[in-house]
């Protein structure tokens, strides 16, 4: 059970440094219409997850109230919280915004804990804590200091409530048996049919039709959607499965020192020893807040199979 959790921890960091090499990616598409950039993505992601549904043709028989829990799922975690996260950054600064997304461990450590009935140690506690406490130097040795920017942080902070309550929907399907293969694929698609709907009143189809995109642009929303998005999510949705909502979230506390390694690789943004200070912290905070010990699922067995980020 000890190497089950070990491994799960591992996938859980990589998924967590995938999602960091994907703020990266996103900041480089800037050129494009951030609407097309999020639809795009996840549309590429949705149809490399497709083939899941293959898998799971005779399983799709999930009741009313677990399909609408998928499109919750894809309503907040995917749709509204990139459209939100998309919607801040432009009236917050980018040190604002990696903070209050930070905030998602506690977040979501005290919504599992009153709606999903998730323990609350000192131990979790001390590591959300000691997590954003290395968040918090990241942020602000990068941009210089933390300033209220009204609307702006409002947005970001509705941004990362959409994807809190996305990570206690999928821990809500796993408990009620849906695989969790199927929760990604599913939440996926709703979650594009969401974003498109919103692009396309945003600007016309023919507008996205005449963008001009070059190849390495292509390749960078490829891997972008197909390791980040799509690989990504199942690994994370599985995390959540096994680890529960709040466990699995305090590994998101790695996401900013991650964007900020891989700037500093890619764009040339520079890396300061306090940096080692704060993955030191980070790190800590990771092992403090899911280290615990890994108990059976609790979800009716079912066909063995979900940020996926997620990034």
């Amino acid at each position: 059970m000890k190497n089950k959790e070990r491994l799960l921890f591992v996938m859980l960091a990589g998924v967590v440094t995938l999602w960091g090499l994907n703020v990266v990616m996103v900041k480089y598409l800037t050129m494009f219409p951030p609407m097309y950039v999020a639809a795009i993505r996840m549309t590429i992601a949705g149809v490399f997850l497709a083939p899941i549904l293959l898998r799971y043709r005779n399983n799709l028989r999930i009741g009313w109230t677990n399909w609408l829990l998928a499109a919750g799922v894809g309503a907040t975690s995917i749709a509204l919280h990139q459209i939100t996260l998309a919607t801040g950054v432009q009236y917050t600064s980018a040190g604002n915004a990696s903070l209050i997304l930070g905030l998602n461990p506690l977040a979501t450590a005290l919504l599992a804990m009153v709606l999903l009935g998730e323990g609350m140690s000192w131990r979790k506690a001390w590591g959300i804590a000691i997590g954003f406490a290395g968040v918090l130097i990241v942020v602000i040795s990068q941009h210089g200091g933390i300033h209220v920017n009204g609307w702006g942080d409002a947005i970001m902070f509705f941004s990362m409530l959409m994807y809190v309550a996305g990570g206690l929907f999928i821990r809500k399907l796993s408990l009620r048996g849906v695989p969790v293969l199927l929760i990604t694929v599913l939440s996926q698609w709703f979650g594009v049919l969401f974003l498109w709907i919103a692009a396309l009143m945003v600007q016309p189809a023919s507008y996205y039709i005449g963008l001009d995109v070059t190849p390495f642009q292509w390749l960078v929303i490829l891997t972008s959607a197909v390791l980040s998005t799509a690989v990504g999510s199942v690994g994370w949705n599985y995390g959540i499965r096994q680890l529960g909502a709040s466990r699995t979230a305090v590994f998101l506390n790695g996401m900013p020192l991650a964007s900020l390694l891989f700037a500093a690789l890619f764009l040339g943004e520079r890396l300061l020893l306090v940096h080692l200070l704060a993955l030191l912290m980070i790190v800590g905070g990771v092992y403090l807040g899911s280290r615990s010990q890994l108990k059976p699922n609790s979800a009716p067995s079912v066909v063995p199979s979900d940020i996926t980020t997620k990034a």
